[in-house]
């Protein structure tokens, strides 16, 4: 069994997002979120260490800068800069 690395629970959650990268916006889908970043979906190819700014529908994500840590076939990890509830 692999052992979680994560030190905050994910909760899944299906919430539209909008991240700015530079001067450009780009739509997504939120997967999955933690106190501390989230999955998202979006039909656009990111690169690891690209800093978006991320608010998320209908939850205490408004405008937080974030990292893409990680990036797969379906999508991107997000690590925000701060907590949820900082």
């Amino acid at each position: 069994m692999r052992k979680e690395k994560r030190d905050f629970t994910r909760l899944t959650l299906h919430a539209k997002a909008n991240m700015l990268l530079k001067d450009q916006s780009i739509e997504g889908e939120v997967e999955n979120l933690s106190l501390k970043g989230a999955f998202v979906t979006t039909g656009w190819q990111l690169r690891l260490d690209d800093i978006v700014t991320i608010t998320i529908d209908d939850t205490l994500a408004c405008g937080i800068r974030s990292k893409v840590v990680r990036v797969t076939d379906k999508g991107m990890g997000l690590r925000f800069e701060r907590n949820l509830l900082d």
